[in-house]
C-alpha cells in the first residue's frame, strides 16, 4: 500500500497488486511460494517499522524546538 513515507524515487508497489504477483508466479512447490510471502511481508514491515521511527523523531524534534508541524 502506497502511503507517501517512502524516500524511493518510484512509486511503491500496491500490495495487493504484489500479493497477487507472488501468488500467480509459477514457484517450485508450496513451501518455495511460502517463503516468498513471507520474505515479502518481513520487508514490508521492517519498511513500515523504520517509518514509523522516522516519523516519531521528526515528531520529537519538532516538539524540542518548539517548531509548529507542516500539514
Amino acid at each position: 500500500m502506497a502511503t507517501g513515507t517512502s524516500n524511493s524515487p518510484q512509486q511503491p508497489i500496491d500490495t495487493y497488486t504484489r500479493l497477487a504477483h507472488l501468488l500467480h508466479t509459477p514457484a517450485p512447490d508450496r513451501g518455495a511460494l511460502l517463503d516468498r510471502v513471507y520474505e515479502e511481508l518481513l520487508a514490508r514491515e521492517s519498511r513500515a517499522y523504520a517509518a514509523g521511527w522516522s516519523d516519531a523523531l521528526t515528531e520529537a524534534r519538532r516538539i524540542r524546538t518548539g517548531r509548529p508541524r507542516h500539514p
